[in-house]
């Protein structure tokens, strides 16, 4: 008896997808965020937010903008504090609904795996600080199989079990000792079938898990298999510049830097008309590629061209600047 009772009080409450509201709004934010349209995401998370101020969804949603434009601007110490600051109230407000019992215990504990499996993400991609990371993505896995154990049908959280098990079956030689130490354990095979499965069936995070396998078979230099996954995200999200450099490091991780100057080539192209700024974004990665092969005078030739481009972009100028530098200092 008293352990029907115990399931019951856990999945008392609406999980907040039954309202249509905040399932648009929830949808509207992810999209927006994969788009790069950060504003259009920001507003509808804040939206959420006042809507649902108890639940961390609209929280976690406005962090991960915050890793998105530091994927913009890397380095850039306003966006990480803003970073910083939007996870810690993620996951606080993800604590408080856990302890609330107010939406099912799967949902919440779902959204307090995300926010540390977030922050394990941004420690690895802007700060290279793999033991923190490695922390936090122990904490996100603890936290995921918590809801596995409460509902196997919660789809959403196979991304974070897949990335573990993915990432910590394939650890790399000199970090393996110290994951064993903690406790990290993982299954290569059963991390690619989690990420499969949310890739199919998860509610919300199915464009995630393509994400992460993308990164995972990157990671592992499974070159042909991950390059068709990143230009369907690139065809998804056609305004999503960061993919493109993306698709740089993985030409430069095989040195096909010539190559993938030809495909940035034919990216220009078939931008020009649609998007000048798109086509820019092409052209900085030609010039990337070019320099990287020291084609010195032909990336000289591709800034000029993205400057009579029309319009004007301080992102973009300001990478052009970097770029300049950087051949300067090459001569």
């Amino acid at each position: 008896m008293f352990g029907c009772v115990l399931a019951l009080l856990l999945f008392l409450g609406n999980p907040l997808h039954d309202d249509p509201i905040a399932d648009r709004l929830i949808r509207t934010a992810i999209d927006a965020t994969y788009q790069l349209h950060l504003n259009e995401a920001r507003a509808a998370a804040r939206e959420l937010q006042q809507r649902y101020a108890d639940h961390p969804a609209g929280f976690l949603i406005m962090a991960e903008t915050y890793w998105w434009e530091a994927q913009e601007d890397p380095n850039n110490e306003r966006i990480e504090k803003a970073y910083y600051h939007a996870q810690e109230i993620a996951r606080e407000k993800a604590e408080a609904a856990v302890s609330a019992g107010k939406y099912p215990q799967a949902e919440v504990l779902g959204y307090l795996a995300s926010a540390h499996g977030s922050y394990a993400r941004f420690e690895v991609t802007q700060k290279g600080a793999f033991y923190r990371a490695l922390r936090a993505g122990l904490r996100a896995h603890k936290y995921a199989e918590q809801v596995y154990a409460l509902d196997k049908t919660y789809y959403d959280i196979y991304v974070g079990l897949g990335a573990f098990n993915y990432f910590a079956g394939t650890l790399p030689s000199v970090i393996k000792p110290f994951a064993w130490l903690l406790g990290a354990h993982g299954d290569k095979d059963l991390g690619v079938e989690q990420l499969q499965t949310a890739m199919q069936k998860g509610r919300y995070s199915r464009t995630e898990a393509r994400i992460v396998y993308y990164t995972a078979l990157f990671s592992n230099k499974e070159y042909a298999a991950a390059f068709p996954i990143l230009e369907k995200l690139m065809s998804d999200y056609p305004d999503n510049f960061v993919l493109y450099g993306w698709a740089t490091e993985w030409f430069r991780d095989q040195h096909k830097n010539l190559e993938g100057a030809e495909y940035f080539e034919r990216m220009y192209a078939k931008q020009v008309n649609r998007s000048s700024s798109m086509a820019k974004y092409a052209l900085l990665e030609k010039t990337h590629l070019l320099l990287a092969h020291e084609r010195k005078a032909e990336a000289i030739q591709t800034l000029q061209r993205i400057k009579q481009l029309p319009g004007s972009d301080q992102l973009i100028s300001a990478k052009l600047q970097a770029l300049e530098r950087e051949i300067l200092g090459k001569h």
